[in-house]
Protein backbone atom coordinates (compact mmCIF):
# COMPACT_ATOMS: atom_id res chain seq x y z
CA UNK A 1 0.00 0.00 0.00
CA UNK A 2 1.59 3.80 -1.10
CA UNK A 3 0.71 6.01 2.43
CA UNK A 4 0.79 9.45 2.50
CA UNK A 5 4.82 10.50 2.44
CA UNK A 6 6.20 14.06 2.72
CA UNK A 7 9.59 14.15 2.13
CA UNK A 8 11.62 17.52 3.30
CA UNK A 9 14.27 19.16 3.23
CA UNK A 10 15.49 21.67 5.77
CA UNK A 11 18.42 24.35 5.84
CA UNK A 12 18.95 28.30 7.09
CA UNK A 13 18.43 29.51 3.65
CA UNK A 14 15.33 30.98 3.66
CA UNK A 15 15.43 32.00 0.17
CA UNK A 16 13.57 29.68 -1.69
CA UNK A 17 11.34 26.29 -1.16
CA UNK A 18 10.66 23.94 -4.26
CA UNK A 19 7.45 22.21 -3.93
CA UNK A 20 6.16 19.28 -6.08
CA UNK A 21 4.23 16.11 -5.86
CA UNK A 22 3.32 12.81 -7.09
CA UNK A 23 1.03 10.06 -6.32
CA UNK A 24 1.25 5.76 -6.97
CA UNK A 25 0.08 6.05 -9.87
CA UNK A 26 3.43 8.24 -11.30
CA UNK A 27 5.74 7.05 -8.98
CA UNK A 28 8.44 5.83 -12.51
CA UNK A 29 7.95 9.29 -13.64
CA UNK A 30 8.00 11.51 -10.39
CA UNK A 31 10.94 9.85 -8.91
CA UNK A 32 12.88 10.66 -11.93
CA UNK A 33 11.87 14.16 -11.14
CA UNK A 34 12.55 14.06 -7.47
CA UNK A 35 15.98 13.21 -8.22
CA UNK A 36 16.71 16.03 -10.37
CA UNK A 37 15.00 18.32 -7.75
CA UNK A 38 17.33 17.49 -5.01
CA UNK A 39 20.18 17.67 -6.69
CA UNK A 40 19.45 21.09 -7.96
CA UNK A 41 18.15 22.08 -4.31
CA UNK A 42 20.94 20.85 -2.71
CA UNK A 43 23.75 22.89 -5.20
CA UNK A 44 22.11 25.84 -4.38
CA UNK A 45 21.42 25.20 -0.90
CA UNK A 46 17.31 25.55 -1.45
CA UNK A 47 14.86 23.51 0.69
CA UNK A 48 12.31 21.60 -0.63
CA UNK A 49 9.25 19.81 -0.10
CA UNK A 50 8.06 16.74 -1.83
CA UNK A 51 4.26 15.46 -1.17
CA UNK A 52 3.75 11.72 -2.29
CA UNK A 53 -0.40 10.96 -1.52
CA UNK A 54 -2.23 8.33 -2.78
CA UNK A 55 -5.40 10.47 -2.66
CA UNK A 56 -6.08 14.01 -2.61
CA UNK A 57 -9.63 15.77 -2.28
CA UNK A 58 -9.63 17.22 -5.97
CA UNK A 59 -7.95 16.10 -9.34
CA UNK A 60 -3.90 15.62 -8.52
CA UNK A 61 -3.75 18.23 -10.54
CA UNK A 62 -4.84 21.28 -7.79
CA UNK A 63 -2.00 19.64 -5.25
CA UNK A 64 -0.27 22.70 -6.82
CA UNK A 65 -2.87 25.23 -5.39
CA UNK A 66 -3.22 23.47 -2.07
CA UNK A 67 0.56 23.24 -1.33
CA UNK A 68 1.42 27.16 -2.91
CA UNK A 69 -1.51 28.65 -0.75
CA UNK A 70 0.11 26.38 2.79
CA UNK A 71 3.23 27.38 2.27
CA UNK A 72 2.47 31.26 1.26
CA UNK A 73 0.34 31.12 4.69
CA UNK A 74 3.63 29.61 6.51
CA UNK A 75 5.74 32.26 5.09
CA UNK A 76 8.84 30.66 5.66
CA UNK A 77 10.52 32.12 2.78
CA UNK A 78 10.95 34.48 0.21
CA UNK A 79 9.82 32.24 -2.93
CA UNK A 80 8.23 28.79 -3.76
CA UNK A 81 8.95 26.73 -6.84
CA UNK A 82 6.44 24.49 -7.98
CA UNK A 83 7.42 21.97 -10.44
CA UNK A 84 4.68 19.32 -12.09
CA UNK A 85 6.16 15.74 -11.24
CA UNK A 86 7.12 15.24 -15.16
CA UNK A 87 9.03 17.85 -15.40
CA UNK A 88 13.07 17.52 -15.08
CA UNK A 89 15.81 19.68 -14.25
CA UNK A 90 18.56 19.73 -16.95
CA UNK A 91 21.01 22.51 -15.56
CA UNK A 92 22.12 24.00 -12.65
CA UNK A 93 20.54 28.05 -13.33
CA UNK A 94 19.46 29.63 -10.43
CA UNK A 95 16.23 30.97 -11.10
CA UNK A 96 16.57 33.97 -8.82
CA UNK A 97 19.12 35.31 -11.36
CA UNK A 98 16.72 34.80 -14.64
CA UNK A 99 13.67 36.79 -12.70
CA UNK A 100 12.14 40.11 -12.73
CA UNK A 101 11.98 40.64 -8.69
CA UNK A 102 9.78 43.00 -8.23
CA UNK A 103 7.16 40.58 -10.20
CA UNK A 104 4.92 38.56 -7.45
CA UNK A 105 4.83 35.13 -9.98
CA UNK A 106 6.65 34.23 -12.55
CA UNK A 107 5.26 31.82 -15.40
CA UNK A 108 6.07 30.53 -19.17
CA UNK A 109 3.25 31.19 -21.61
CA UNK A 110 3.14 28.25 -24.25
CA UNK A 111 1.84 28.12 -28.07
CA UNK A 112 -0.95 26.02 -28.86
CA UNK A 113 -3.49 25.81 -31.60
CA UNK A 114 -6.52 27.57 -30.76
CA UNK A 115 -9.81 25.85 -30.05
CA UNK A 116 -11.65 28.39 -32.26
CA UNK A 117 -11.64 27.46 -36.27
CA UNK A 118 -11.44 30.14 -38.57
CA UNK A 119 -13.72 30.10 -41.93
CA UNK A 120 -10.24 30.11 -44.13
CA UNK A 121 -8.85 26.34 -45.45
CA UNK A 122 -5.70 25.47 -43.41
CA UNK A 123 -5.26 28.41 -41.69
CA UNK A 124 -5.36 28.03 -37.83
CA UNK A 125 -5.62 30.68 -34.95
CA UNK A 126 -2.54 30.67 -32.46
CA UNK A 127 -2.79 31.41 -29.31
CA UNK A 128 -0.83 31.62 -25.93
CA UNK A 129 -1.53 31.31 -22.36
CA UNK A 130 0.22 29.76 -19.12
CA UNK A 131 1.62 26.84 -18.17
CA UNK A 132 1.43 25.76 -14.60
CA UNK A 133 3.81 23.35 -14.66
CA UNK A 134 6.69 25.60 -13.76
CA UNK A 135 5.60 28.48 -11.01
CA UNK A 136 7.99 30.71 -9.40
CA UNK A 137 6.03 32.33 -6.78
CA UNK A 138 7.08 35.71 -4.53
CA UNK A 139 5.90 35.74 -1.04
CA UNK A 140 3.46 38.31 -0.78
CA UNK A 141 0.10 39.13 0.09
CA UNK A 142 -0.77 39.44 -3.64
CA UNK A 143 -0.06 36.11 -4.12
CA UNK A 144 -1.82 34.29 -1.17
CA UNK A 145 -4.78 35.92 -2.70
CA UNK A 146 -4.07 34.79 -6.11
CA UNK A 147 -4.61 31.37 -5.46
CA UNK A 148 -7.21 31.58 -2.71
CA UNK A 149 -8.95 33.11 -6.33
CA UNK A 150 -7.59 30.22 -8.19
CA UNK A 151 -8.79 27.67 -5.67
CA UNK A 152 -12.04 28.90 -5.07
CA UNK A 153 -13.37 28.63 -9.19
CA UNK A 154 -14.45 25.23 -8.72
CA UNK A 155 -16.23 25.30 -11.91
CA UNK A 156 -13.49 24.14 -12.98
CA UNK A 157 -12.60 21.02 -11.29
CA UNK A 158 -13.70 18.81 -14.25
CA UNK A 159 -12.67 21.06 -16.97
CA UNK A 160 -10.06 18.64 -18.84
CA UNK A 161 -7.48 21.85 -17.94
CA UNK A 162 -8.12 21.93 -14.21
CA UNK A 163 -5.78 24.19 -12.42
CA UNK A 164 -4.52 25.51 -15.45
CA UNK A 165 -8.00 27.00 -16.93
CA UNK A 166 -8.57 27.93 -13.04
CA UNK A 167 -5.16 30.23 -13.18
CA UNK A 168 -5.84 31.32 -17.10
CA UNK A 169 -9.89 32.52 -15.27
CA UNK A 170 -7.94 34.60 -12.54
CA UNK A 171 -5.48 36.04 -14.62
CA UNK A 172 -8.03 36.80 -17.92
CA UNK A 173 -6.07 34.86 -20.48
CA UNK A 174 -9.75 33.29 -21.04
CA UNK A 175 -9.80 33.11 -24.81
CA UNK A 176 -9.17 29.30 -24.79
CA UNK A 177 -11.52 28.06 -21.82
CA UNK A 178 -14.15 30.53 -22.89
CA UNK A 179 -14.77 33.20 -26.49
CA UNK A 180 -11.93 34.52 -27.93
CA UNK A 181 -13.09 38.47 -27.40
CA UNK A 182 -12.76 37.29 -23.37
CA UNK A 183 -9.07 37.10 -24.11
CA UNK A 184 -8.78 40.78 -21.94
CA UNK A 185 -6.65 40.39 -18.58
CA UNK A 186 -6.13 43.64 -16.85
CA UNK A 187 -2.81 45.90 -17.18
CA UNK A 188 -2.61 45.89 -13.44
CA UNK A 189 -2.76 42.13 -12.90
CA UNK A 190 -0.15 41.31 -15.55
CA UNK A 191 1.92 44.14 -13.86
CA UNK A 192 2.07 41.26 -11.28
CA UNK A 193 3.80 38.96 -13.65
CA UNK A 194 6.93 38.24 -15.44
CA UNK A 195 6.73 35.76 -17.88
CA UNK A 196 9.64 33.28 -18.24
CA UNK A 197 12.13 32.37 -21.08
CA UNK A 198 10.87 28.84 -22.50
CA UNK A 199 14.16 27.37 -21.41
CA UNK A 200 12.16 26.76 -18.22
CA UNK A 201 9.50 24.94 -19.34
CA UNK A 202 10.74 23.25 -22.64
CA UNK A 203 7.81 21.21 -23.86
CA UNK A 204 7.61 18.40 -26.45
CA UNK A 205 5.14 17.81 -28.86
CA UNK A 206 2.64 15.00 -26.97
CA UNK A 207 3.85 12.97 -30.17
CA UNK A 208 7.51 13.72 -30.03
CA UNK A 209 8.32 10.47 -31.82
CA UNK A 210 6.37 10.57 -34.63
CA UNK A 211 7.20 12.15 -37.66
CA UNK A 212 4.23 13.21 -39.07
CA UNK A 213 3.04 15.24 -35.76
CA UNK A 214 1.89 18.45 -36.73
CA UNK A 215 1.82 20.25 -33.26
CA UNK A 216 2.59 23.50 -32.14
CA UNK A 217 6.16 22.95 -30.85
CA UNK A 218 7.04 24.68 -26.98
CA UNK A 219 10.75 22.61 -27.17
CA UNK A 220 13.49 24.52 -26.52
CA UNK A 221 17.44 23.62 -27.52
CA UNK A 222 19.65 23.56 -24.55
CA UNK A 223 16.38 23.49 -21.99
CA UNK A 224 17.25 24.29 -18.15
CA UNK A 225 13.59 22.36 -17.54
CA UNK A 226 12.00 19.77 -19.61
CA UNK A 227 8.30 19.40 -18.83
CA UNK A 228 6.33 16.90 -20.23
CA UNK A 229 2.81 18.29 -20.26
CA UNK A 230 0.35 16.22 -21.56
CA UNK A 231 2.60 13.58 -22.63
CA UNK A 232 0.57 9.84 -22.64
CA UNK A 233 2.52 8.25 -19.11
CA UNK A 234 3.67 5.39 -21.39
CA UNK A 235 5.29 8.12 -23.75
CA UNK A 236 6.93 9.94 -20.95
CA UNK A 237 8.55 6.59 -19.97
CA UNK A 238 9.97 6.01 -23.11
CA UNK A 239 11.24 9.80 -22.90
CA UNK A 240 12.77 9.43 -19.90
CA UNK A 241 14.48 5.90 -21.01
CA UNK A 242 15.37 7.84 -23.98
CA UNK A 243 16.74 11.23 -22.95
CA UNK A 244 17.55 10.81 -19.34
CA UNK A 245 20.82 11.68 -20.30
CA UNK A 246 19.67 15.30 -20.08
CA UNK A 247 18.52 15.48 -16.44
CA UNK A 248 21.07 16.65 -13.76
CA UNK A 249 23.46 14.09 -12.85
Amino acid sequence: MFFFKSKNKRSNNSKLKILSGYNFRYRNIGKESEKTIIRYADHFNFDYEIDKRNSFERHFYWLKIKMLIENLEEGTHEYYFWLDADSFICRYENILNHVDKSKDICIHNQFFKSKHKTKILNVDYLTWGPNVGVILVKNTKWSLNFFKNVWSKKKYLNHYWPDNAAVMDEIGFKSEISKLTDNRPSKKTLSKFYFLSGLWNSMPNKNFDNPKNNEISNFYFNPIIIHLAGVRRRDRINFIKKHKHLFLK
